[in-house]
């Protein structure tokens, strides 16, 4: 039994003393907790103050820019000019018409036959005359030349040819400008001998022979037309004409 409460007594005393020990501990951490608070407080390095909230920020300009569009320039580009050769115009009949005959006065020009052979089987004519192929009556405003399909056409004079289309009634046609007429060789073959601007002199070759639709019931010719201030006249007149 004595050792029994000598154990317990000195159990007691070393509580009293674990319980002081813990005290002292717990004051010390206390105020080396509050010495390391206030030195953040004084340091600055730690403010645990909180911003409020909708303060008025001074010191910043807030510039709002509008959006642009962006200007496009349009630069106008130069360019140099395109120089095109003038489409031949037919030329227009004068308001006061004279005569073939008095028209063909005032050409000068002597004409050669644009075939080898010379054989006219249709001459010019201001009258009506009847049409087997159209089947209808109308002037005639060219001479027919008689020749066989692949003959080669000759320029009857000098000139520039200035114009080559085929024409549905008359078929290719080559039209040659000289200083006083304008000469239409019409019933030529597709592949002509010449192009448009191309000067040419009398006898040179303008193409061959082919047909000439809207008298397609004649013989195989060519059809000649002369034209002068806008006016047909009689090709026949100005073969061999003398001034």
């Amino acid at each position: 039994m004595s050792k029994y409460y000598e154990k317990r007594k000195r159990t007691k005393r070393e509580r009293v003393g674990f319980y002081t020990a813990l005290s002292l501990c717990m004051v010390a951490v206390g105020m080396a907790a509050y010495s390391t608070y206030t030195n953040y407080q004084e340091g600055g390095a730690y403010n645990p103050k909180i911003s409020e909230v909708d303060v008025e920020v001074t010191g910043v300009t807030e510039t709002e820019t509008e959006p642009t569009e962006t200007e496009t320039e349009f630069v106008t580009e130069t360019e140099e000019p395109v120089t095109e050769t003038e489409e031949y115009t037919d030329e227009t009949t004068p308001a006061e018409t004279k005569t073939a005959l008095e028209t063909m006065l005032n050409v000068k020009a002597a004409l050669s036959c644009p075939l080898d052979t010379f054989k006219v089987i249709s001459e010019y004519s201001e009258d009506a005359v009847y049409n087997k192929t159209l089947n209808q009556w109308s002037a005639h405003t060219g001479a027919d030349f008689a020749c066989k399909k692949g003959d080669k056409v000759y320029s009857m004079g000098d000139g520039e040819v200035v114009k080559i289309y085929d024409d549905d009634l008359l078929g290719n046609t080559v039209v040659v400008k000289a200083d006083d007429y304008t000469a239409y060789y019409s019933g030529l073959d597709e592949n002509v001998s010449v192009t448009r601007g191309k000067k040419i002199a009398v006898g040179d070759v303008i193409g061959k022979a082919d047909s000439v639709p809207c008298e397609a019931h004649e013989e195989p010719h060519i059809h000649v037309a002369i034209r002068v201030d806008g006016q047909y006249i009689d090709p026949l007149d100005l073969i061999g004409n003398e001034e």
